[in-house]
């Protein structure tokens, strides 16, 4: 009984720990058309996952990013794998422009197409392209731009780190509800309300505890089987 048990809070310290950190998501707003007005991620070794929408023909998204001297730099630009962006052609697709702090710009366009799922919520993606290289210390400035209205997703860095420090981001409890949203295409991404984060926090508190008595309750039937076992011997 007391190793199930120990089982059952272990697996409830965990769910709430690991659906929480599945996904640290950055939603831009439709006002954060530059690189100064956006986002500004503290650490780009960091990884990260900045979902936004371009709403019109030349419109633009952008944040900023900061390195250390020598640390990875790892950018790449998906779109979700649906109509309409799956359907695009490839100088319709959005485009990644990447600005180091000494000046120089890096016109990251379609070098591929490569399909993936993203398990934890069931949304599938297609990486556009992708730059790694060493970063020099300082600022990057990223726009994304493109010829034609399209979601899109820029990773940043590949270290698993949750929960880190993320300047000028309005929205940032919005967390898989916000990213649920922009998948769908609905409108209104950066302005979901606080009730629709708390109702979504309140699905995984009960679902939460859900499982856990499901799983109290599967320790407590096999405890009284193996006493009932152990009376008949």
């Amino acid at each position: 009984m007391k190793k199930s048990l120990l089982i059952a809070a272990i697996f409830l310290f965990l769910l709430p720990a690991s659906l929480a950190s599945a996904h640290d998501p950055i939603i831009l707003t439709s006002d954060q058309r530059t690189p100064t007005s956006g986002p500004l991620l503290v650490d780009g070794t960091i990884s990260f996952a900045i979902y936004g929408s371009l709403d019109t023909e030349g419109d633009t998204r952008g944040f900023r990013v900061k390195f250390r001297e020598g640390d990875p730099l790892y950018i790449s630009i998906l779109i979700p794998d649906l109509s309409p962006e799956n359907m695009l052609n490839e100088d319709l697709l959005p485009v990644l422009n990447v600005e180091s702090p000494d000046g120089v710009t890096v016109k990251l366009a379609v070098t591929e197409k490569v399909s993936f799922p993203e398990p934890f919520t069931g949304t599938n993606y297609v990486r556009l392209t992708e730059l790694r290289g060493v970063a020099v210390s300082g600022i990057y400035s990223i726009t994304v731009t493109g010829d034609s209205s399209a979601r899109f997703t820029v990773s940043v860095g590949e270290k698993e780190m949750f929960g880190s420090t993320v300047e000028n981001i309005p929205n940032r409890n919005l967390g898989i509800a916000g990213v649920m949203t922009w998948y769908a295409g609905e409108p209104n991404t950066a302005t979901l309300s606080n009730k629709t984060t708390f109702n979504n926090q309140i699905i995984l508190v009960t679902g939460t505890v859900v499982v856990a008595a499901v799983v109290l309750g599967f320790a407590r039937v096999r405890t009284t089987r193996r006493r009932k076992n152990k009376s008949f011997d």
